[in-house]
């Protein structure tokens, strides 16, 4: 949806298409179809065809020599794709696949390239239209460290690592039970940016892949910027192809992780220039509509300012 309401915020409006239901693009004016690889596991060889006749971009996993026994060498989950997959999307003929990795981690992306297709890294972003700098009274002026998101066991191999030592600073919200004693229950939307605002300190933490494969950098980074929080990610150091240094709390080791964490608990004030730097870098490179510019960019079409007029599009998704 960030990436739909990016399209709308440069001009193009959108539309959620079913999988089931393409036969719905023949009825769109020249659309603009944004599809994942481990959809076309449900598409038919005439859907796959069909495709053809629209330009489209593909969200891909990666794809590169001895991968699945470098995955079970590190103990990695849910990035292999069946080849059939990877056939059904040659056969489509996108104008271009891409990653949300940094530009660091496109090596592990190598095949696709090799196999004729442009491939881009196109990291994830900010939705502006939920996450933004609210100017109301604090709500969460209590929480030292906040984190909102799931848990369930592979990720959980990091959040242990650097969640879980600080559990008594820490407040979590999720749509599931957290075996943290700071678990506080679900959270709405309208009051996750406030949370990410009034807490203390805000750690964006990647799945145990991220640091390894160059980059996957999760949303929650630019979400916590984006609120004008005060972030801290993991050991991943892709981080640095997207953020300066005065911009992101970006630690080279879990060492670092945490004399950092204790640093900003102790003096949040010190730290205070990073929300406005962070967040200043959110605004003018990482929101939805920077990304939706840079696929018309690459299908050759206009990018309009972010204000600019509206124009026929589509966002498809299963």
């Amino acid at each position: 949806m960030g990436l739909a309401r990016g399209f709308e915020q440069v001009g193009v409006p959108y539309e959620l298409v079913s999988l089931f239901n393409l036969e719905r693009l023949e009825h769109l004016d020249d659309p603009v179809v944004f599809i994942s690889e481990t959809d076309y596991e449900f598409l038919s060889i005439r859907q796959v065809r069909q495709l053809r006749k629209y330009r489209h971009f593909v969200w891909v996993n990666p794809w590169f020599d001895g991968a699945e026994k470098f995955y079970a060498e590190h103990g990695f989950e849910g990035l292999s794709v069946p080849a059939k997959v990877r056939t059904r999307v040659h056969r489509s003929e996108p104008a271009f696949v891409f990653t949300p990795v940094s530009q660091s981690g496109l090596e592990h992306y190598s095949g696709w390239a090799r196999s004729g297709h442009q491939l881009i890294s196109l990291p994830l972003a900010c939705d502006t239209v939920v996450y933004d700098h609210y100017d109301s009274p604090a709500k969460f002026a209590s929480v030292r460290m906040a984190f909102v998101g799931g848990y369930w066991p592979y990720k959980a191999r990091s959040f242990d690592i650097y969640l879980k030592p600080f559990e008594r600073e820490l407040t979590v919200f999720g749509y599931a039970c957290w075996p943290y004693a700071g678990y506080g229950g679900k959270l709405s939307a309208e009051d996750e940016p406030l949370l990410y605002r009034d807490a203390a300190l805000s750690p964006a933490i990647n799945e145990p892949h991220a640091p390894v494969i160059g980059g996957d950098i999760c949303e929650r980074v630019f979400k916590v910027l984006g609120s004008s929080g005060l972030c801290i990610t993991d050991a991943t150091a892709a981080h640095h192809d997207l953020f300066q240094t005065k911009e992101l709390l970006v630690p080279e080791s879990l060492d670092e992780y945490n004399e950092m964490v204790w640093a900003v608990l102790k003096d949040p004030e010190a730290f205070s220039a990073y929300r406005q730097a962070g967040y200043n870098a959110v605004r003018t490179r990482h929101t939805y509509a920077h990304r939706a510019a840079t696929v018309l960019e690459k299908m050759g079409l206009p990018a309009p300012p972010l204000n600019g007029s509206r124009q026929p599009g589509l966002i498809t998704s299963r």
